[in-house]
């Protein structure tokens, strides 16, 4: 039986590259997933935000809480702010 997951919504590619990064080294399983379609040039993510990180249910609270820290920490980047 596959364990539960989780998604949590990410703001932007920057976010979504630094916490994978973390994620990885820290030997996390999570999937990315961008909302972006070429196909529609970009229109799932105007209405659905940027994308999501999803892991297991047993993962999810520590990763919410890094992505607080990061979106805290990165107040002069683009990290945590929408892309236009």
């Amino acid at each position: 039986m596959r364990d539960a997951s989780e998604r949590l919504p990410l703001h932007n590619e920057a976010e979504a590259s630094l916490l994978h990064g973390i994620l990885e080294e820290d030997g996390v399983p999570h999937i990315i997933r961008s909302f972006h379609d070429r196909a529609y040039d970009g229109l799932w993510q105007m209405q659905e935000g940027w994308g999501y990180v999803e892991t297991s249910v047993r993962f999810a609270g520590g990763v919410r809480a890094l992505l607080e820290v990061l979106r805290k920490n990165h107040p002069s980047s683009e990290l945590g702010k929408e892309e236009d």
